[in-house]
């Protein structure tokens, strides 16, 4: 048993749904499922019963509610003293990266080295949008370089720039060629989409961008590829269809072969990229760090960005 399991079965109980659970909780509900599903298993009760409306709980289910949000909230608070006890006696600053934005983290880190040498830094790919607001509440994370969505209960979150989407389609495209592309250009190309609670912020972005343009796409799920990894490049290789996202360098030592990258020139073609942190946060090394960032980006505007929800779109 995790916190996962436990913030599955709380927020599913409270919504009666699980649909709405994880459209609350900003992820798919396979996964959410499947924490229910393992915490059943684990206890040997069952805890819903599953009906048209949504679900509702057992007997055992409802005697356990009051007894789990007890016990997630003092792991909460236990979390959280650790974490600060941790933070108030080190150095270290645990920095979440999402794809493609090292040059502009390194550039922050070169600054950060300048001003606080014995400050230690610490990444990790940071990929997964449903996990940035549970990194940074349980202290795996004291910063987060990304993209909405930000819950703004737990996180504060400030925009630093704005970066372009690109379209990642066969080298052999006739359309590889070109400068920049619109959506019309890409009207006939099969729409690739990764799982929505990866990055659904971006994937819904895709969506709308299509919708504003009179083009309605042939979309073509692939759940276990994507742009950022081998599997999805090789369908875009191999001629299956088109990515169109964020994060993929445009030019590099070592060019990808077989793909061609190409940025979209439509309006509102642009993604926000953010940096975040815990809100009410104490620790001294942090707000240095964070310092560090304004001096880097002293043209982000330091409010807070928009308060993101749910898509209307299922995963």
């Amino acid at each position: 048993m995790d916190f996962r399991h436990l913030r599955a079965f709380i927020t599913v109980a409270e919504e009666s749904s699980v649909t709405k659970a994880a459209e609350r909780l900003h992820i798919s509900q396979p996964p959410l499922s499947r924490h229910i599903k393992q915490l059943e298993d684990e206890l040997g009760i069952t805890l819903f019963v599953r009906h048209r409306q949504g679900v509702t709980l057992t007997d055992a289910g409802q005697r356990l509610l009051e007894k789990a949000r007890a016990l997630a909230s003092a792991a909460s608070d236990f979390y959280e003293s650790a974490n600060q006890t941790t933070r108030h006696v080190s150095n270290k600053v645990r920095l979440g990266i999402g794809w493609g934005l090292w040059d502009t983290v390194n550039r922050i880190r070169v600054a950060s080295a300048a001003q606080f040498g014995n400050m230690t830094i610490e990444a990790t790919d940071a990929m997964c949008a449903e996990h940035y607001n549970h990194q940074l509440q349980d202290g795996s994370l004291d910063v987060l370089f990304g993209w909405p969505y930000f819950d703004p209960a737990i996180t504060e979150a400030v925009p630093l720039y704005q970066e372009r989407l690109l379209a990642v389609l066969s080298a052999d495209s006739p359309l590889a060629s070109r400068e920049t592309l619109c959506v019309r250009d890409l009207a006939a190309e099969p729409l690739l989409m990764y799982d929505r609670h990866v990055t659904p912020y971006v994937y819904d972005k895709v969506l709308d961008l299509y919708a504003n343009a009179g083009v309605h796409p042939r979309l073509i799920p692939t759940p276990e590829a994507g742009p950022y990894n081998q599997a999805g490049l090789m369908l875009v290789a191999s001629g299956k269809g088109i990515y169109v996202c964020m994060g993929i360098p445009l030019t590099s030592p070592r060019p990808l072969s077989g793909i061609a990258v190409v940025p979209i020139s439509d309006p509102g073609a642009s993604v926000d990229i953010c940096v975040a942190w815990r809100r009410g946060e104490t620790s001294a090394v942090v707000r240095q760090f964070l310092n560090c960032v304004w001096q880097v980006f002293p043209q982000a505007e330091r409010v807070p960005v928009a308060v993101k929800t749910a898509s209307r779109r299922a995963s």
